[in-house]
């Protein structure tokens, strides 16, 4: 007869004693999804994929898209509406997307909970979301300088445009920098320094 496991919605066991239970790289648990929102949002749609990567991979999607969209949308704004320079537009949408990102990626996508380690990972955060600004400012500049001679709206189109294109294609490098440096599990690396010291010490 196997023991039973409860779990929450993110499919981790409410009682930390029955972890062990459960197999690494197994799919993630979770209960049915209630509603068509839910099913969609946490990741149920991915059927017997919706292992813990994959999971992860999806919300960090979902949330890279909500920070693309509100980016967008600022970007276009200012540039359009309030005929601000290139530079300026970037960086105002940087920060329009950056706030619910950084929430949602660590709440939601790495499951980070608490003040542990918060300063470190913010601190890592920022480096690397300010990386990804100046890439973005300059491949925006660069744009609007190629487009100087274009007609206002076939201006501001294009520049938009390369201003997301450089958020997708960064957003996949923010996942690495991410997932390997900034949201690490400490508790885990932790327990593995005595295993590895047994195996180095091992005849």
């Amino acid at each position: 007869m196997s023991a039973s496991v409860d779990i929450d919605q993110s499919g981790t066991p409410t009682d930390p004693s029955q972890a062990r239970l459960v197999e690494p790289g197994a799919p993630a648990l979770a209960r049915p999804p209630r509603t068509v929102l839910h099913w969609l949002v946490d990741g149920h749609w991915l059927g017997r994929w919706r292992t813990p990567l994959l999971l992860k991979i999806w919300r960090y999607g979902a949330g890279s898209i909500v920070a693309f969209v509100t980016s967008g949308v600022a970007f276009y704004v200012c540039i359009d509406w309030f005929g601000l320079g290139a530079i300026t537009c970037s960086v105002i949408a940087f920060f329009a997307g950056a706030v619910p990102n950084w929430i949602l990626d660590r709440r939601w996508a790495w499951q980070k909970r608490g003040r542990e380690g918060v300063g470190r990972e913010t601190t890592l955060y920022v480096v690397v979301s300010l990386i990804s600004l100046v890439v973005s400012a300059i491949v925006t500049k660069l744009t609007a300088l190629g487009t100087a001679h274009s007609g206002h709206m076939v201006k501001d189109v294009l520049v938009t445009l390369s201003y997301l294109f450089s958020v997708v294609v960064l957003s996949g490098l923010k996942y690495l920098a991410y997932d390997r440096f900034v949201f690490i599990d400490r508790r885990r690396s932790r327990s593995q320094v005595p295993t590895t010291t047994e195996q180095n010490l091992a005849p």
